[in-house]
């Protein structure tokens, strides 16, 4: 007799007489750990931070990240930069699409034990990857350039915090022409100009929230030296004059989707872009990013005018680090006055060009003219960059809180120019600004007091500087 025929005699005689049965117990499940949900749940972003350690957790040292929008030159400059004897470039290697998963819960308790979650898994892994291409290339800076890293450019610089970043502009109405010319059975003019839109604002949202240098496809076509050289200069390397020759390089196949396959990349040299469209061909849904690179006038700024707006603050490292832009032109004749090296151009476009022209950031405490302080402004074109070191705005004795107004100025001739430095137009529509965008606060030691130094903007969309002890910090800027 078999073990289930027993069985089932024996439960017919228990429940003659007593009503109950045996039955097997079930297998016993285990219950899932919140780590292990975490990492197999579908379709949750999951959360990521930077590396404990970046001296061990990174093979990688300072990547370059090209952030563009598709279709503005990134194949021709990474071509070009890969032909320096320091800087290894190679196709769109789409890191980021990279993903880990585990195959079973014990394999997630074991990297919970090692303090690895799933998105640090994915982030060595996106190092590994990298790290194996630049060893294989024998050069020691790796540069990457896809397009779609302007849609994860927080992570990325999470993922790497000493990456460096070039920011590579075109005019978004070529960026749309050359996307529907290059497959105009896949979309639409009108179709290429949204998702072109979708690219440039990506980028931009990048440009204003992370350090790094600004080239433009029109210059690289123009004067690809010139742009070779500027970001040799911010890499820190010396500038090679074979970068130019990128044609007598074997390349080999450039798939669609790893980067441009078309003719034109195809022929070994820089060729001249194409003519910039005239304002009336800008489609409405492009004419604000427009506006916001320098390729449109806005006609919200009055004739004659020159005001400044701010693209990025970064307070960090004892310094609160300033970038932004100039709008519009100075309305006296002696400070535009040879302000830009090509003479075909608007000289308004270019407000430091005039070698005699020498603008600064004017510091001043507000209530106390004789607290004035005064920073060199470093110009690119119609763009600026100024540090101003926290400890210098809470000085000894300072009387708390105190409130620092900001002001760009030039003096030509005794004729002496102030520019109030604005909020960035994109928060134009937003109410109460000053208190939705918040830049964190630095600390300074001062008098046996901790005082903490943080910019804001202000009710009238100006950007100031605030000292506060650290108990007042709390206390809303006004």
């Amino acid at each position: 007799m078999d073990g289930r025929t027993m069985l089932r005699l024996l439960n017919r005689a228990l429940g003659r007489w007593t009503g109950l049965q045996i039955r097997r117990a079930p297998r016993p499940q285990k219950k899932k750990t919140k780590a292990a949900a975490l990492a197999v749940r579908a379709g949750r972003l999951p959360d990521y931070r930077p590396p404990t350690n970046p001296q061990v957790d990174r093979l990688v040292r300072e990547p370059v990240f090209l952030i563009t929008p598709v279709r503005s030159g990134a194949t021709l400059l990474r071509m070009l930069l890969g032909g320096h004897s320091r800087l290894h470039a190679p196709h769109e290697l789409h890191v980021r699409r990279l993903e880990v998963t585990a195959g079973t819960d014990l394999a997630v308790e074991a990297m919970s034990e090692l303090d690895l979650q799933r998105t640090d898994l994915e982030h060595l892994l996106w190092d590994r990857v990298l790290h194996r291409e630049l060893v294989r290339s024998g050069k020691d800076v790796l540069v990457e350039k896809t397009p779609n890293n302007a849609f994860a450019f927080q992570r990325i610089a999470t993922c790497w915090p000493d990456a460096r970043f070039v920011f590579l502009l075109r005019h978004p109405v070529s960026i749309a022409q050359s996307w529907y010319e290059a497959d105009p059975s896949s979309r639409t003019p009108e179709e290429a100009a949204v998702q072109t839109l979708h690219y440039t604002r990506a980028t931009e949202r990048a440009r204003r929230e992370l350090p790094g240098h600004v080239v433009r496809y029109e210059d690289l076509t123009t004067d690809p030296e010139g742009v070779l050289r500027s970001i040799c200069g911010f890499l820190g390397i010396e500038y090679e004059p074979e970068m130019l020759d990128y044609g007598t390089r074997e390349e080999g196949e450039l798939p669609k989707g790893l980067g441009d396959w078309k003719e034109k990349i195809r022929s070994g040299r820089v060729q001249q872009g194409r003519a910039l469209p005239e304002p009336a061909e800008v489609p409405e849904a492009l004419r604000e990013i427009s506006i916001a690179w320098g390729y449109l006038s806005d006609p919200a700024t009055p004739a004659g005018t020159l005001s400044a707006e701010v693209t990025g603050v970064w307070p960090r490292d004892g310094l609160i680090r300033i970038a932004g832009r100039f709008l519009g032109a100075p309305p006296a004749p002696d400070l535009t006055a040879g302000l830009t090296s090509d003479p075909t151009a608007d000289p308004a476009a270019d407000p430091a060009g005039d070698p005699a022209v020498r603008w600064r950031l004017a510091v001043s405490m507000t209530g106390a003219p004789e607290h004035h302080l005064d920073y060199p402004a470093t110009l690119h074109g119609a763009t600026f960059e100024v540090s101003v070191p926290v400890a210098d705005l809470a000085p000894p004795g300072i009387a708390l809180p105190a409130k620092w107004d900001l002001h760009l100025t030039a003096d030509t001739d005794g004729d002496v120019r102030r520019v109030r430095l604005q909020a960035p137009r994109t928060l134009h529509d937003i109410e109460q600004k000053k208190n939705i965008v918040v830049f964190p606060a630095q600390s300074v030691s001062s008098d046996a007091d901790t005082i903490q130094v943080k910019p804001y903007y202000t009710v009238r969309n100006n950007l100031s500087i605030t000292c506060q002890l650290r108990d007042d910090l709390s206390r809303t800027a006004s």
